[in-house]
């Protein structure tokens, strides 16, 4: 018997309290649905977009490989095929549509060369700390990495949320042939997403990548075990926000940490952290359908970081650092270019 525990791991429920979207109830809805017994069909298709897809509740369900996003997925796609799609969720779309990327017009970003490529995802695109922290960094270490991304180079995160399955398989082939013809052997990225999207995703509507995927975490730990990238000790304390999906799907929790601790900070876990991290409730209209409870969830996260009263907040997702921005969230690339030691 189901013990209905995964909902104090569900962010979206912990920050509104709506006991319809918690994972036991929302599973229960989809069977409902499917057996025809439910009327409001538009009511239905909304609580599948309340969800955000962080992956909590899997990691906290009693039955072995159960993920309750495969069957949301399907929903979606299914309010897609019949026009039900929240507001949010349908002017993202057409902006990506328009664009190519969910945020609009941008200029198209190619840099160095090697088969070590670095993708600039979206979300990074007009971060110009990011952008700067990288480019020190792959200086500093002598590392040849092809940089590429902006205009209508994206993972296709949007549409596959949206349930627009045809709009994304699109888009996979269309990353496909960016990254064969660039000829690169590994591809490092900031963003949790899009690593997600094109290692697992992909592979979901026949789009296969013949590359390896890294997260820039990784390879900064490494830089800095290896001694590529020398750095001065901090004599401050942190606190890192574990993106969902970096622990979630990913499982990388601890190579943020040593860096942190390879640069001297001293670590402040808020309460949740890690494996029980909250979501930060990302980009509107993406994952979640619904901009209020998005704000909700963002600022639940918010709450819980300030607890700690560190001296710096960081992540290691673009997308956690926009949305999470009241407590001056960084990069983890940002603190590791301000601590590298020049000559």
């Amino acid at each position: 018997m189901c013990a209905n525990m995964c909902k104090y791991s569900c962010p979206t429920y912990l920050a509104s309290g709506e006991e319809t979207i918690t994972p036991q109830k929302l599973a229960r809805l989809i069977l409902y649905y499917e057996k025809g017994l439910i009327e409001d069909e538009k009511g239905f298709f909304d609580v599948m977009f309340r969800c955000a897809m962080c992956g909590a509740c899997e990691l906290h369900c009693i039955y072995e490989d159960y993920d309750l996003r495969e069957f949301i997925q399907r929903e979606r796609s299914e309010a897609f095929r019949r026009g039900l799609l929240p507001e949010e969720t349908r002017r993202r779309i057409e902006t990506f549509r328009e664009s190519g990327n969910p945020y609009g017009e941008r200029q198209p970003l190619q840099k160095g060369t090697g088969e070590l490529g670095y993708f600039v995802s979206c979300s990074t695109h007009n971060d110009q700390q990011v952008l700067e922290a990288i480019d020190r960094i792959v200086a500093v270490s002598k590392e040849q990495v092809h940089q590429f991304g902006g205009a209508d180079i994206c993972c296709g995160a949007p549409l596959y949320y949206a349930g627009d399955t045809e709009g994304f398989k699109k888009a996979a082939e269309k990353m496909k042939g960016e990254i064969d013809k660039r000829k690169v052997r590994k591809v490092i990225t900031n963003c949790p997403t899009c690593i997600k999207i094109m290692t697992e995703v992909y592979d979901e509507v026949g789009v296969h990548l013949d590359v390896e995927f890294a997260h820039i975490a990784d390879f900064l730990n490494a830089l800095l075990k290896e001694g590529k990238v020398e750095v001065s000790k901090a004599n401050a304390t942190a606190t890192y926000h574990d993106p969902c999906i970096l622990v979630n799907d990913i499982g990388i929790t601890q190579a943020p940490r040593e860096v942190l601790a390879a640069l001297g900070f001293e670590i402040r876990e808020p309460v949740y952290s890690q494996e029980n991290t909250h979501c930060c409730g990302g980009l509107p209209g993406v994952r979640v359908g619904d901009c209020k409870l998005t704000e909700k969830v963002s600022s639940m996260r918010i709450h819980e970081l300030k607890e700690t009263a560190a001296d710096v907040y960081l992540s290691a997702c673009p997308t956690c650092k926009a949305i999470l921005s009241d407590v001056d969230m960084k990069d983890i690339t940002e603190l590791v270019s301000q601590r590298i030691v020049d000559g």
